[in-house]
């Protein structure tokens, strides 16, 4: 198996226990923009942590400054994504935009990047596509509902293209551990000063639920590892190639959200996850 084939699915395995610890802490009245500051610090920590241990860091003005371009975006795709969960199911929401993402990021990166694709790899990716949409959908095919959901994913989804082109054109020049962790604390800081200039709440407000921090910090950590080895995918594999194996996400919060979460099981999801590991299969190629 290839390397970044390999750390790609192991990056879409960890953001899905992620995300889907994310849901049962919403699910559980958890405050949105407070939980997600703490779980950025606490992500941007744990690298931090992994940094000093195992690499050899290296922060340079330019790199503090792309950071904070790609905290501005993270963090406000972060906080749509939470309002969004508390919406809709964790394993309606992360298929929902996926599948959009996959097909503008693919383009993008042909685009920009003029990275070679294979026909195999564009029928990998119509694969997963479609594979995407059957695990996402409860009556099989069927568009969605233009409710307020839709409408923020769609939004989550040009906020997120537009993140993962500019995390992929930085990776040529700079570091994956680096960039993550900078990135992390950059998408803190912004969304403290958010927190207190624009919601009014003071740093106290944002530190005293003790009792919950446990549970952040595993969802931190996942997201954490989630991040660095998906930036370690994109910066030895071709973004075209890397980023839409993220179909496996969905494949993974549907086995999590049906065995953990007790969301209803439909039998058309289980095709749809078999379509996507032959998509996937194709894009490997």
């Amino acid at each position: 198996m290839k390397l970044w084939l390999l750390l790609g699915i192991l990056s879409y395995l960890s953001y899905a226990i992620s995300t889907s610890i994310d849901k049962y802490m919403m699910n559980h009245k958890y405050g949105v923009f407070r939980t997600n500051t703490v779980k950025m610090f606490f992500d941007g920590v744990i690298l931090l942590i992994i940094g000093l241990i195992f690499f050899d860091l290296n922060f340079t003005p330019n790199i503090i400054l792309w950071s904070l371009i790609l905290g501005v975006i993270y963090a406000l795709g972060g906080i749509i994504y939470f309002t969004v969960l508390k919406l809709k199911d964790v394993g309606q929401v992360i298929p929902y935009f996926q599948s959009s993402e996959i097909l503008l990021v693919f383009v993008g990166s042909l685009l920009l990047f003029n990275e070679f694709v294979t026909i195999f790899n564009y029928f990998g990716v119509f694969l997963i596509l479609i594979g995407v949409y059957a695990v996402l959908s409860e009556t099989g095919i069927k568009f969605p509902k233009l409710d307020k959901a839709f409408f923020l994913v769609l939004l989550i989804v040009i906020i997120d293209v537009v993140y993962w082109l500019l995390v992929k054109k930085l990776l040529f020049d700079i570091k994956p551990i680096n960039l993550a962790i900078m990135m992390y604390f950059s998408t803190t800081l912004i969304l403290f000063v958010y927190q207190v200039l624009f919601r009014k709440q003071s740093l106290s407000s944002l530190i005293s639920f003790k009792p919950k921090i446990p549970k952040i910090a595993l969802a931190a950590f996942f997201g954490a590892m989630g991040t660095f080895l998906i930036y370690s995918a994109l910066s030895i594999g071709d973004i075209s190639k890397v980023y839409p194996i993220a179909g496996i996400q969905s494949v993974f919060i549907f086995i999590i959200a049906s065995i953990f979460l007790k969301e209803k099981f439909y039998w058309h999801r289980m095709i749809g996850t078999v379509i996507v590991f032959a998509g996937i299969f194709l894009i490997s190629l």
